[in-house]
């Protein structure tokens, strides 16, 4: 029998009700997922890790989903306060493997084109992230916090959602991909942030945080790259984030701790980040997401302390966030997966789409500047939505 070929995966995952698409950044995992043995709407880490080991134990297949950022609820959506299924049938890209039922895939389509009718942006944002900007100026016990906002579009139709995966794969080749569809929901997400995997008890974490722009040349690139690298306050913010995940994991009994003394440099389409690559071993005590549980919300997403920056965040932002840089991503039969962070992200239902971007705030942080760094990670997903347009 002959593997399929994406294009039917994408044409399939177009017309399916209950779907999913997930890719890693470095091409070795790539899933689509059609069809739904079972779901979990919404639940906490403990809920879904019970409700998990139960779906494994009766059908050993791959599980996808996400947990919503916080406790904030979003009336009018199932899948963004926190989503769970098995697919009927997983299609291993990569080991080019069918794990299921097989099924007859569609072959065909009509394209349909969407164009952007409205936007609508939260202009005083920087107005109001200044009041926590003052807070941290007067409180040096407040350290960071993450604050995001969203951008809401109309679109004159409905998506081309095969479409949507290959512009996801034309415009951001060095991401993450992550579609989760749920009846006429989606969440998409390209980011460049993985949370946390296992492999065959080894652990892999990453600290992404201070964010530069993409240079017009290579030498213009460079320069930024070195701006960024010595630049004070995104030195300071990522250090941050590398102090608390390794915290956090050592909280977590991760064996074996290894991480380089600097940051490195992670280039995506639109901006560039100072990236610390952080590696361990899995104790016999503990599973993925239960490491998942312990990381999130990482500084990166959150901000420190922890419990001040997520009052700050349910104060600040005018919508919840749901699945938005909430924890999202796959688990194996064999307890292994990963699970990325949900941001450069869209939630789509109804010919609307709502965009998330967030930017570390600091004590020195500039409102101005802020704004204009959350407009360029805004870019992964407009550009995804201008690519609907070449497709009438």
């Amino acid at each position: 029998m002959t593997f399929a070929t994406e294009e039917e995966l994408q044409w399939s995952f177009e017309l399916a009700s209950d779907a999913v698409y997930f890719a890693s950044s470095d091409g070795q995992t790539k899933y689509y997922g059609f069809g739904k043995n079972v779901e979990l709407i919404g639940g906490s880490f403990e809920q879904v890790q019970d409700w998990l080991a139960k779906v494994q134990q009766a059908n050993p297949q791959p599980v996808f989903g996400g947990f919503a950022f916080d406790d904030q609820e979003i009336n009018d959506s199932e899948l963004m306060n926190g989503y769970f299924f098995q697919p009927a049938i997983v299609y291993d890209v990569v080991k080019q493997e069918i794990i299921g039922q097989n099924i007859d895939l569609v072959r065909q389509t009509q394209p349909s084109g969407a164009e952007i009718v409205t936007t609508e942006d939260e202009t005083d944002w920087s107005a109001r992230i200044q009041a926590a900007i003052d807070d941290m100026r007067q409180n040096s016990v407040h350290e960071k916090v993450v604050l995001g906002r969203q951008r809401q579009i109309n679109l004159s139709s409905a998506l081309n959602e095969s479409q949507l995966i290959k512009s996801l794969q034309k415009t951001q080749p060095t991401s993450y991909h992550f579609v989760l569809k749920h009846c006429d929901e989606l969440f998409v997400s390209a980011t460049p942030e993985r949370l946390v995997k296992v492999d065959g008890g080894k652990v892999a974490t990453a600290a992404v945080a201070g964010t530069i722009k993409r240079g017009e040349n290579q030498v213009n690139d460079e320069t930024l790259a070195d701006e960024l690298w010595h630049d004070q306050k995104n030195r300071i913010e990522h250090q941050t984030v590398v102090e608390t995940i390794k915290a956090n994991l050592q909280a977590a009994n991760i064996i074996d701790l290894q991480m380089p003394t600097a940051p490195q440099i992670l280039k995506n389409p639109q901006v560039q980040h100072l990236y610390t690559p952080i590696t361990g071993e899995l104790p016999a005590d503990n599973n993925l997401l239960g490491i998942v549980k312990q990381l999130h919300p990482t500084p990166a997403l959150g901000g420190k302390p922890r419990t001040w920056a997520l009052d700050k965040i349910a104060a600040i932002e005018k919508y919840p966030r749901g699945l938005f840089s909430g924890p999202i991503g796959v688990i194996t039969p064999d307890a292994d997966g990963e699970f990325i962070v949900g941001i450069r992200a869209m939630w789509y239902r109804e010919k609307m789409a709502n965009l998330f971007a967030g930017a570390g705030i600091l004590a020195d942080s500039d409102a101005a500047m802020e704004y204009q760094e959350t407009g360029l990670k805004l870019l992964p997903m407009m550009n995804v939505l201008k690519e609907q347009i070449l497709h009438d």
